[in-house]
């Protein structure tokens, strides 16, 4: 792994196409509903959050044991995100993420 600058392990994030387009339709959505700073600045806190410590982020939901990877959910308003965690491996891959309601 390699070492972030206050000795913290740095995770690599891995996602797909398909998410990179779905967070760009969540930030225009998140913008009509006069969300969108809240959005970037919740973003940019789970980004760090799963770079720098993913296992104690969120709640785990279960694990995948051919794939050694363990799946969690966590929430920071408005988003909700669910990603895998590499158990033998610095790597994070997002799975889903979703724009939660304002209620």
């Amino acid at each position: 792994m390699s070492s972030a600058g206050n000795g913290e392990h740095s995770f690599r994030l891995g996602f797909s196409e398909v998410i990179v387009q779905l967070l760009r339709q969540l930030q225009r959505r998140a913008s009509r509903e006069g969300r969108g700073k809240e959005f970037l600045l919740a973003l940019r806190e789970v980004v760090r959050r799963l770079q720098h410590g993913p296992t104690e982020f969120g709640e785990a939901l279960y694990r995948l044991p051919a794939l050694r990877m363990e799946v969690r959910c966590a929430v920071i308003l408005p988003l909700g995100v669910h990603f895998g965690v590499c158990e033998d491996r610095p790597l994070v891959f997002i799975k889903s993420v979703n724009l939660l309601s304002k209620s």
